[in-house]
């Protein structure tokens, strides 16, 4: 466990290869499990004020179309092979960030809404970046389109869930 977690870690700083990440399904599904329990209970300990179904949904949606996109731009590039690997990797990292997020949280709050809004951003970048590089590694794409796919993948990822539960 020890060591899963150091290789999310490095992988969160730039350091490690994605393609490190085991490639089963099984762990696939662990992975998914915790990042969203970890979302989930991140989201109502910094004061979410929506009912808990709501927050795991609108989680659950979000990973999902992350998890279609990803397949989309794999198979694309015909690296369909490279899945579930690829996707442990986003979620596992993501898992790490969001519980960094949530123990950050308390500290940029101390500043008023300014230092929520400076906190989340600073998270919010970071995410992409590491979203940008395992996309990079994944599709053997320059550093620029994996961040641009990134991006966008997060944007259509963030909007949907939010259409999809009426927000």
């Amino acid at each position: 466990m020890k060591s899963i977690v150091a290789l999310f870690w490095g992988i969160c700083l730039l350091r490690q290869s994605p393609a490190a990440v085991p490639g089963a399904g099984a762990f696939l599904l662990w992975v998914f499990a915790i990042n969203i329990s970890t979302s989930t209970l991140v989201s109502i300990a910094i004061g979410a004020d929506r009912p808990l179904l709501d927050i795991a949904g609108n989680i659950i949606i979000g990973q999902t179309l992350t998890a279609m996109l990803v397949k989309v731009m794999l198979d694309a590039k015909r690296l369909g092979d490279r899945l579930t690997t690829t996707l442990a990797a986003l979620f596992g990292c993501d898992i790490v960030i969001t519980a960094c997020f949530g123990l950050l949280a308390p500290f940029f709050n101390l500043f008023g809404a300014s230092g929520a809004l400076f906190g989340f951003s600073l998270f919010l970048a970071w995410s992409i970046a590491v979203m940008g590089f395992i996309l990079h590694r994944a599709l053997a794409i320059s550093i620029g389109i994996g961040l641009g796919l990134a991006l966008a993948t997060s944007l259509i990822g963030v909007t949907v869930s939010q259409l999809a539960l009426g927000h």
